[in-house]
């Protein structure tokens, strides 16, 4: 008896959309506050596909996302084939994930296993707007002393500890000056994204202190980069990962960012205001607008998966790292032969029902 084990990650995804804020830098955070509304309401179907060629699986273990309950969207259905539960992962914010433990009865599955997610969810638009006269801000709920060290601690991937880094933080003098707020600092922070990197889909391996030094980067890579230098600056912050709010489109393969609509994005965190939302790629994009922005707007326009990288997953052995479940799913498989497990075909359908229109 053997097992074998893989994890893999994907993110990629890019598009110029022109956005409006009203976000003035030199103003405390509390003069502003979140406007939230619902925008469109969707229905996903997430399929993964498992296959060997001469490994005999008995049993697979299978991990897939668990969409949360954030600021920009309210899940109402998330179910799973073959049969599923939700499990936490084994970080300190102990997020959720589906788990798939499934013994193999049918010849069919020994060698190959389909994975299918459905979501029903309701995406929220969010814009960064002015406290009116008189107008107290409203109530944000604190991040716990677990998010707080978490959002503005160094990861696998998010390592601005590392001399790299921090030397690349220096050279883009990319430290809050006196009397500098953070809004301030995310503009400044984007700005340096702007101008120092070209769009560009990247693959193999994604860490803050590698892809920082790359003169090209994708959505995951700019993202990196703006949340390793927020957290530097102990703000919290963090990447919202997930799939643009629209079907896949026709006549693209696997490797057009179209095919799965990957994004990601980022958040950082203001005491008096909550999650504020910030897009580095299409700041990168869209070089007509002001960097601010693309702080504080966000469209609904993405169905976030999870929330922040390094996953800890509880394999039979031990806990071990994943960067993530955008577009492939970490697994185990346990079985007998020489292991050939690869990842086959994908799917992404989704249809959404608008709510209201968001100006851009």
């Amino acid at each position: 008896m053997t097992a074998s084990m893989v994890c893999r990650v994907h993110y990629s995804a890019f598009a110029l959309l022109l956005l409006t804020t009203v976000v003035s830098a030199g103003e405390p955070s509390a003069r502003w506050r979140i406007e939230t509304s619902d925008r469109q309401k969707i229905d996903a179907r997430i399929r993964y596909e498992i296959h060997t060629t001469s490994y005999l699986v008995t049993r697979w273990l299978a991990f897939m996302p668990e969409p949360p309950e954030l600021p920009s969207q309210t899940v109402a259905k998330v179910t799973g084939t073959p049969n599923s539960k939700v499990v936490e992962e084994r970080s300190p914010i102990a997020r959720k994930v589906r788990l798939v433990d499934l013994p193999v009865s049918d010849l069919s599955l020994a060698r190959k296993l389909q994975l299918d997610l459905y979501v029903q969810a309701t995406l929220r638009a969010r814009r960064l707007v002015a406290l009116k006269n008189g107008e107290t801000s409203p109530k944000v709920v604190p991040l716990t002393q677990a998010e707080q060290k978490y959002y503005t601690s160094a990861g696998t991937s998010i390592d601005f500890n590392v001399p790299s880094f921090k030397n690349w933080l220096d050279k883009k003098q990319l430290h809050p000056k006196k009397g500098e707020l953070p809004m301030q600092f995310a503009e400044r922070v984007l700005e340096v994204i702007r101008s120092d990197y070209k769009y560009k889909f990247t693959v193999g391996e994604k860490r803050a202190s590698i892809v920082c030094d790359q003169p090209t980067g994708d959505c995951s890579c700019m993202s990196y980069i703006f949340v390793g230098a927020m957290r530097a600056s102990d703000i919290p912050s963090r990447m919202l990962v997930g799939r643009f709010a629209k079907p896949r489109k026709e006549g693209v393969g696997p490797s057009d960012n179209q095919y799965d609509q990957p994004h990601v994005r980022c958040e950082f965190y203001l005491k008096d205001v909550g999650w504020v939302p910030v897009d580095p790629a299409f700041a990168n994009g869209n070089k007509v607008k002001k960097v601010r922005d693309f702080i504080g707007n966000d469209l609904g326009d993405v169905l976030v998966l999870y929330v922040d990288i390094d996953l800890q997953l509880p394999f039979p052995d031990k806990v071990r790292p994943s960067p993530g479940m955008q577009t492939h799913p970490a697994y185990w498989a346990f079985g007998k032969g020489k292991f050939d497990g690869e990842y086959g075909d994908t799917g992404w359908e989704l249809t959404a029902t608008p709510i209201a229109k968001t100006s851009r």
